[in-house]
Order: C-alpha cells, then structure tokens, then sequence
C-alpha cells in the first residue's frame, strides 16, 4: 500500500487537489466501470465469432472505451493471447502497447494464437467435424 500512498503524494505535490482527483478518483472509477462494462455487457451483447462454452460476445463499442478488451469472445477463445483484436479493424490498444514494448525489449514471449488454434474453435470446424 505504501507505493499507493506515495504515488498519490507526488500526484498531490505536483498538480494539488484536481490532479488528485482526476488522476487517482476519476481514473480508477473508469477503470472499475469499463471493467464491469466488459463482464456484463459483452456476456449479453455483439458477435460471437468463435465457439467458446460461454456466452461471451465481441463488442465493438466496449471495446473503443476499454482498449480493446471488448472483443471479448476472442479473450475467452485464446486467454492466453496477448491480442485480443485478431482483425485489422478490430482496435487493441493494448496490443499496441505490447508491441512497443516488445519493439523496445520490455516484453518479451509474447503469446498470439496459431492458424491451427484459429481453426480448431471456429464455428467453421464445428460443421466439418459432425
């Protein structure tokens, strides 16, 4: 906790009050409603792409608020990716910032699923096997 409370002190002593706010209140409210946004909405709402055993669905617009973790029917089809916007319109912020830092030597076995997984849970492979 103390790193909590001294990075807090340094957003206080360099901006006051508002930059308390904005930064610690506004930022983690965010946060925690994007969060439950992706688990509500993207269980209920979008596309499913990929046969997955839960009814999750990817979400463009939750997506565009949550950095790409809207497309969330392609997280629970490969949760060990590390993109999760498989398509070239399909915005990942996230992804972005891993491929910078992987451009730049912070991250390294960075995980992306094969053709072969792709294949494997597509609906597509469903229809090839019954």
């Amino acid at each position: 906790m103390w790193h909590l409370f001294g990075f807090g002190a340094l957003v206080y002593a360099w901006g006051g009050f508002p930059y308390l706010v904005w930064i610690l209140g506004v930022r983690t409210t965010w946060l925690y409603h994007s969060i439950f946004l992706i688990n509500s909405v993207c269980h209920i709402w979008g596309e499913r792409v990929w046969n997955t055993d839960d009814l999750s669905r990817n979400n463009w617009w939750v997506a565009m608020v949550s950095f790409g973790e809207g497309w969330h029917n392609n997280h629970h089809a490969f949760e060990y990716s590390a993109r999760h916007g498989f398509e070239w319109w399909q915005i990942d912020l996230t992804w972005y910032m891993i491929c910078f830092l992987k451009s730049v030597g912070l991250a390294t076995n960075v995980k992306l699923p094969t053709q072969a997984h792709k294949l494997k849970k597509s609906f597509a492979s469903d229809c090839k096997l019954k």
